[in-house]
């Protein structure tokens, strides 16, 4: 099984005062590897760190089995056309779509609605 993460999982899970983060660890911890993140979903999880954190969470995402996705212009637009989401979501269900992901762990509700609408199941909470 594969699955594709959305930013706000992964910012959950690295934030450890996040009110999703208990949530978001059990999710990815649950998560069998690959887990596949959009390059550009991955540049919003970096635009909130120091520049000298980078390497080391790159390191430990790739340590927990994360893979990153580069989307085309193509692949984001038909997902932004079919879903109607901002294209950062869209960037998500590109990615989910482009790696054959079985799931899409979210905290985004309306990324969550969309996804199960096309036929990719959404995990929003750790059960």
């Amino acid at each position: 099984m594969s699955t594709a993460v959305d930013t706000s999982v992964v910012i959950a899970w690295q934030t450890p005062e996040h009110v999703f983060h208990a949530d978001a660890t059990r999710l990815i911890g649950d998560a069998e590897p690959p887990l596949y993140m959009d390059e550009l979903n991955l540049a919003e999880v970096l635009v909130g760190l120091d520049r000298s954190d980078w390497p080391g969470l790159m390191e430990t995402l790739a340590e927990m089995g994360f893979e990153f996705v580069r989307s085309t212009a193509a692949e984001v637009a038909a997902a932004r056309l079919d879903s109607r989401l901002r294209i950062p979501d869209a960037c998500v269900l590109a990615a989910a779509r482009a790696a054959k992901a079985d799931a899409i762990l979210t905290f985004d509700a309306a990324l969550a609605t969309a996804a199960d609408r096309l036929g990719i199941p959404a995990a929003t909470r750790a059960r």
